[in-house]
């Protein structure tokens, strides 16, 4: 069921990502077809492109979080032998969950705060801040699904 669970939020993650690069590919070319044809642009592409590109980098983590392939900064774990490694793999795996989920908060008080603060003119845009706290919460909840898994023998460990 968790592994179901799992391969359908890569999915929906996949999407999201590539639906992300298709626009961000799609709106750039307009834009440069319009700017160097009709001599101007639209202003608001530029910043829909800022955050297609926030959305896209955001999924690419989560994406890789799922696979094992993420920015590691461990230093002391060259130092440690396989069975130290074990027995710390699933500790680590739930501070990460801790830290991720504990990054959600001061996210969302940030997208709330941009909302608050924004000049009426520029709240259309305040929804595409809401991929900080959902990104935060996508990274907690792989690494909490890793702790679930077995681990494996390769490069990849957390």
């Amino acid at each position: 069921m968790l592994q179901n669970f799992e391969k359908k939020l890569i999915i929906l993650e996949s999407w999201i990502a590539a639906g992300s690069l298709f626009l961000i590919l799609v709106l750039s070319i307009f834009q440069i077809i319009i700017r160097n044809t009709l001599d101007f642009g639209y202003p608001e592409i530029d910043i829909i492109n800022r955050h297609l590109l926030v959305t896209c980098g955001a999924m690419g983590s989560v994406l890789a979080t799922s696979q094992l392939r993420h920015i590691k900064i461990d230093a002391l774990t060259p130092l440690l032998n396989k069975k130290q490694l074990g027995q710390l793999r699933v500790p680590l795996l739930l501070f990460t969950t801790l830290v991720c989920a504990g990054l959600c908060y001061p996210a969302l008080q940030f997208t709330l705060d941009e909302w608050e603060y924004a000049p009426a003119n520029e709240r259309w845009t305040l929804p595409f801040t809401l991929i900080y706290p959902l990104g935060f919460a996508l990274l907690s909840l792989h690494f909490f699904i890793l702790c679930f898994k077995p681990a494996t023998s390769e490069a990849g460990e957390p």
